[in-house]
């Protein structure tokens, strides 16, 4: 027998034992699918200001520039497989993990394919058909496609290698564009590549000797996110198989760790560890209870969700800074942009899973305030890494190795910087779900948006006009190829005092907590309007100060800045024009503000609104009265969260106003 069929019959009998070993270890024999599908990718396309933002981000912004700010995103580590697992490597500013570039890389691939094709950008979608052939053409024989060198790969012994953290990053890319273009050889490559990593890691992988607990070990969990895509896109058994594995195994491994088992369980168990660790993690047990169907998991993920309520600020990030250390959120508490993205990922799966459409009431939270807050505007050229609600300034030198300025390229790290580009394209994934088994369509987050998709064997196209979170009105044209009959299913926001919809005399509603229902015979040109009814609101947080919001819509007192240049980026020599800020007040008035909760805010609309660039000028803000700190009332405007660099969003209460 020649060498390379023995390599297969080799590659051949690991995967058998591992699929031996999976069917030992779940002990089921159906097909467990999510409740909901996501909806295929390219199937919704942003509208309005969403598509704006990430034109402008394209084109404009770091995300399409990123490689003229860092050279880190250039080494093409997919193609050229060069890596040591062990060694701190150069990059184009300081020595890093081996892992990091192979992360870096993998996040703005995955960014950009996304912008690219959700937005239509030709110029963009060109640079992803270049990566993405390269990197199939790279493939090695045996299927690996990883950063490192044959000398290194797949080792035995746990050391700082990120092997299934870098895969995962790249996949995620590669499976995107395998969805928008409906290229098979890209989806069989990441099939064959994972293949081969199954059979090399299929006793363990966290139980591996050594050192123990490295980030580029424990972000493995992640791969979990190939696992289950492979399998929601195939069908195929060992790639579920996967998913309970990996769980099961990480959580031998790691079984202090806050997304393991025994610590979900534990419901009154603080969440302690790394913020974007957890959300890389925390739907996988929701995910295992469905593909299972065992009690403990579906007990841990419903234990996950109330503890990311405990700890998650008002602007709605997970605090970490970057650990997450038992504290609840509050305005003071930072978050990591890092925690923002890999949580709208975590929490539009927990939603697939579980049917359960609250779960979109977080992504809403964190999308449209702290992850708008933690970027520049119009266009996304400086980030914060770490930022909070009330942010009096960005300058604290000394403050977590410079992790708090707006930079387009944190010298700490870039992870966060990367992941900000991901972030509305994950948005626009969340938007729509299929009901699975059903002629159902749900609309999860709202937006401008257009969805074209079918039911049963019916092409539908449905428009969704409006300026939300600006607006409390959705306006949604159905477009089907004939009249067929179905279901739009329809989440109601907490903050909505209540909802009303306006579909035709024949349309049949249902109003359930949470949602609404409208069926009906759908024909070309039917229209549906959805209102809600959103009030201001006076909110309290975990450390007695207060706050207001009004539909999806975190206020802030907004203070003027002066943004001081730091770092000005340069890559070979050649100024890339993005720069790294510290930033202070040019007037700080108002920061010991107290609420007066006899005061009643109203909304008022901005003349200087842009529909364009809401979030660069608001079309919306808050009008009503505050406390000085010597009793004086003040009349006030406050602005979305999103709308601003330095601010205070949660204030004490004047003591006049405070029961006793």
């Amino acid at each position: 027998m020649n060498k390379s069929k023995q390599n297969a019959l080799n590659l051949m009998t690991a995967v058998a034992s591992f699929a031996v070993v999976m069917n030992l270890l779940s002990g089921y024999a159906a097909a467990p699918m999510p409740a909901y599908q996501f909806l295929r990718a390219g199937e919704v396309k942003p509208e309005g200001w969403i598509k704006e933002q990430m034109l402008v981000d394209l084109h404009a912004g770091l995300a399409g520039h990123y490689n003229e700010i860092s050279g880190n995103v250039n080494h093409h580590l997919f193609e050229t497989k060069n890596r040591q697992p062990e060694v701190m490597v150069p990059s184009d500013r300081r020595p890093e993990k081996s892992w990091w570039a192979g992360e870096h890389e993998g996040y703005w691939k995955d960014g950009i394919i996304r912008l690219a094709f959700l937005t239509g950008d030709e110029t963009f979608k060109a640079k992803a058909r270049e990566w993405i052939e390269a990197i199939v053409a790279a493939q090695d024989a045996d299927g690996y496609i990883g950063i490192y060198d044959k000398s290194t790969r797949f080792p035995d012994t746990q050391g700082s290698d990120g092997e299934l953290w870098t895969q995962s990053r790249i996949f995620q890319a590669m499976l995107a564009y395998y969805e928008f273009t409906g290229d098979t050889k890209v989806l069989a490559a990441v099939e064959k590549a994972v293949t081969l990593t199954l059979s090399k890691y299929k006793d363990t992988y966290f139980c591996r000797p050594g050192k123990a607990n490295s980030g580029g070990i424990s972000h493995g969990l992640a791969y979990c996110d190939t696992l289950e895509q492979l399998y929601r896109l195939t069908g195929k058994q060992i790639y579920r198989d996967g998913v309970v594995w990996l769980y099961n195994d990480y959580c031998k491994g790691y079984p202090t760790d806050d997304t393991s088992l025994a610590k979900l369980l534990k419901a009154d168990d603080p969440w302690v560890m790394h913020a974007p660790h957890v959300l890389e993690g925390m739907a996988v047990p929701q995910i295992v209870a469905v593909f299972s169907g065992a009690e403990k998991y579906k007990q841990a993920a419903q234990n996950a969700r109330i503890k990311l309520a405990r700890h998650t600020t008002p602007g709605g990030v997970l605090v970490g800074d970057e650990s997450v250390l038992s504290r609840p959120g509050t305005g003071a508490t930072y978050g990591e942009y890092c925690s923002m993205t890999e949580g709208t990922i975590g929490l539009n799966r927990i939603l697939a899973y579980t049917g359960d459409l609250s779960a979109g009431d977080w992504v809403e939270q964190v999308c449209l305030n702290a992850a708008q807050g933690a970027r520049t505007h119009a266009a996304n050229r400086a980030v914060a890494y770490l930022s909070r609600d009330d942010q009096r300034t960005t300058d604290e030198k000394q403050n977590i190795r410079g992790r708090i300025y707006y930079s387009a390229c944190h010298l700490a790290a870039a992870c966060c910087t990367l992941n900000s580009i991901r972030l509305l394209p994950y948005y626009v994934e969340g938007m729509w779900y299929h009901p699975t088994g059903t002629d159902a369509l749900a609309a999860n987050l709202y937006g401008p948006c257009r969805v074209t998709t079918q039911i049963g064997s019916t092409p539908v196209a449905i428009a969704e006009n409006t300026a939300y979170p600006f607006e409390d009105t959705i306006h949604f044209k159905i477009d089907p190829a004939q009249p067929v009959e179905f279901t739009l299913i329809f989440r109601i926001p907490p903050t909505a005092s209540g909802a009303t919809v306006e579909a035709g005399t024949e349309a049949k509603i249902t109003r359930t907590p949470g949602r609404l229902e409208v069926r009906k015979f759908w024909k070309s040109g039917d229209t549906v309007t959805l209102r809600f009814d959103f009030d201001v609101r006076l909110r309290e947080t975990a450390d007695k100060k207060f706050y207001y919001q009004r539909g999806p819509l975190v206020f802030a007192l907004k203070f003027p800045e002066k943004m001081t240049e730091t770092i000005k980026f340069e890559l070979k020599g050649k100024d890339s024009g993005f720069r790294e800020y510290m930033t202070t007040p040019l007037n700080d008035t108002g920061w010991n503000y107290h609420v007066d909760k006899a005061s009643t805010f109203t909304l008022v609309h901005q003349a200087t609104g842009d529909a364009c660039y809401p979030w660069a000028n608001p079309p919306v803000a808050l009008q009503g009265k505050m406390v000085t700190a010597d009793g004086q009332p003040v009349l006030v405007t406050l602005v979305p969260e999103g709308s601003t660099i330095l601010r205070r969003v949660t204030f004490p209460a004047n003591e006049r106003t405070v029961c006793k």
